[in-house]
């Protein structure tokens, strides 16, 4: 039996039975490992899946630090548990929402933004309860099984380093292939060597980790298939564009090769391909428990399993949710139109505070979302903006922009790479002007284009932004220039016009089509996960 030494400095012995920690160093291992499985089921399931969008990496640091404190302090306290895990996790989500709320926009120092109340509490507080209760339940089930696992593994005959290593790294290997050429297969584009290179170093380490933690029976299997599958796929979406090495590979030539790579959409990556990479990790790592079943090494202590009638169940959620999902992630559910409707006012004078004299100007602008990740890789947001706007002295002023703005000229603020549907900006919220309120918008565009002065350019390059409000008399909104840098030619040296109604925007579709599969797929998880700590209990408890 191992020994370990006790609170108060004594020794004592690992019970399976009691999955409490008895040392300090006990707390801080399960306390890394719980913030960190937590911290992955955010960003895997909550901003990945459920969200659709990439917080600044200052996000997972903060956070991860801030869940290590709650989790240590309470796992000091209390000890461990399902309900102690409950109330620990609800008090992080408590100070996280207050601190994200009140105190502290995300992304700082360098993407300051502030989080809307759907955001932070309407839909914040349920998933970010529900994506870190499932590392930290995930962390107990691992706790528990190594600490069952401890006289079972001493009286076992092991494989050497070398066989496991070997098995980890072709375990790996195949998966990694496999995946690989499906995803050839089903999107009709090869992903670069990269794409293997990277992902079999990802897998390998886990392959190995999960084996050392969970063990090597079928329970364990499953869990670690899923677990990996999930790791590739989350790594994809935040870290791993595909498109590497391009066609000029470099070989001898002195000069560097162009770098064009691109992301996978919503619908390719958590409803095409990720169900794929379940399907072949888990199967990988159920041969791997088979053959060394029949080796006769390896096996840290047997469970059969949840039996076919929980997994039935999952499928008859998932399937259904899958397949509405695929329906409202397509290329159209991206896109948006917005016209103009009713007649326009131009302001005149000191920008945000002038007059509105009325005017016969029209907008058209066709938007596509097509890149939720805080980076300018492609692909870019497609921007289509068309207006004209009769100035104060009778020239006609016309606008054209087809360039999104990735990111601000001036390195003042985000642009969502171009395009937000159902965002709030502007305000203090960190995206925009100050000097204007805060303004939630079904659709907005930041862009770049050229303005034309009866048929002659007369600014090109310039920032255009269209936003809808909710305001009362100004529902469609055009800004063609900035305030801080006037325009030469152009009346007050920029363009601003209202209109007081609009037609077209973005249908919500596509987020509820998110949050249902994505929540449909935490849901499906956590279920699993904290009957999986329920039943390792009870096994704890016979042994």
């Amino acid at each position: 039996m191992l020994m370990k030494q006790g609170m108060d400095g004594q020794p004592a012995k690992a019970n399976p039975a009691n999955s409490h920690p008895q040392s300090v160093r006990d707390v801080i291992k399960f306390t890394a490992m719980a913030a960190s499985l937590a911290i992955f089921a955010d960003a895997a399931i909550g901003h990945a899946m459920v969200w659709g969008n990439d917080p600044y990496w200052t996000y997972w640091v903060t956070d991860t630090l801030l869940m290590a404190t709650v989790f240590s302090l309470g796992t000091a306290w209390f000890g461990m548990g399902l309900v102690k895990g409950a109330l620990i996790t609800a008090a992080h989500i408590l100070a996280l929402t207050v601190y994200y709320w009140s105190l502290s926009p995300i992304g700082l120092p360098s993407q300051p933004e502030w989080l809307d109340l759907e955001h932070t509490w309407v839909t914040g507080l349920p998933v970010h309860f529900a994506v870190y209760y499932l590392g930290y339940v995930i962390a107990l089930w691992l706790w528990r099984r190594r600490l069952a696992a401890m006289d079972h593994r001493a009286g076992q005959s092991r494989p050497s380093l070398t066989r496991e290593a070997l098995l980890a790294l072709a375990t790996a290997v195949a998966v990694v292939i496999v995946v690989g050429l499906a995803q050839t297969l089903a999107m009709g584009e090869f992903p670069g060597v990269t794409w293997f290179v990277m992902r079999i170093a990802v897998a390998f380490p886990l392959t190995l980790a999960w084996w050392t933690l969970a063990g090597t029976d079928r329970a364990a299997a499953i869990g670690g298939g899923i677990m990996l599958g999930f790791v590739l796929t989350t790594y994809s979406h935040f870290l791993g564009p595909i498109g590497l090495p391009n066609p000029s590979l470099r070989l001898l030539a002195e000069n560097p090769p162009p770098a064009a790579v691109h992301w996978l959409s919503y619908r390719q990556e958590f409803l095409v391909l990720l169900p794929l990479t379940l399907a072949v990790a888990v199967a990988a790592y159920l041969l791997a428990f088979r053959w060394r079943k029949r080796q006769g090494v390896g096996a840290s202590h047997h469970d059969d399993g949840f039996g076919w009638v929980p997994v039935l169940v999952a499928a008859a959620i998932l399937v259904p949710l899958g397949a509405v999902a695929a329906i409202y992630t397509g290329p159209d559910d991206h896109r948006a139109i917005v016209t103009s409707s009713g007649r326009g006012s131009l302001e005149t004078g000191t920008p945000y505070e002038g007059d509105l004299p009325p005017t016969a100007a029209t907008l058209r602008a066709t938007v596509e979302d097509r890149n939720t990740h805080r980076t300018p890789l492609p692909p870019h947001d497609q921007v289509d903006i068309e207006a004209s706007v009769p100035g104060p002295d009778g020239t006609v002023y016309n606008i054209r922009a087809t360039e999104p703005m990735v990111a601000d000229p001036q390195g003042r603020f985000t642009t969502w790479s171009g395009v937000g549907f159902s965002v709030w900006h502007h305000g203090r919220s960190g995206i925009g002007s100050t000097e204007l309120p805060p303004v939630q918008s079904n659709v907005a565009v930041f862009a770049l284009g050229n303005i034309s002065a009866n048929g002659q350019v007369v600014a090109a390059g310039i920032p255009i932004h269209v936003m809808t409000t909710a305001r009362d008399g100004a529902r469609l909104e055009l800004h063609a220039g900035d305030p801080n840098f006037p325009l030469p030619g152009i009346p007050d040296g920029r363009l601003w016009v209202v209109w007081p109604g609009y037609e077209g925007g973005h249908s919500a579709m596509l987020s509820y089509a998110r949050y249902a599969w994505g929540g449909g797929v935490l849901v499906v998880l956590l279920g699993f996960a904290v009957a999986a700590v329920r039943r390792q209990g009870r096994q704890n408890l016979v042994a």
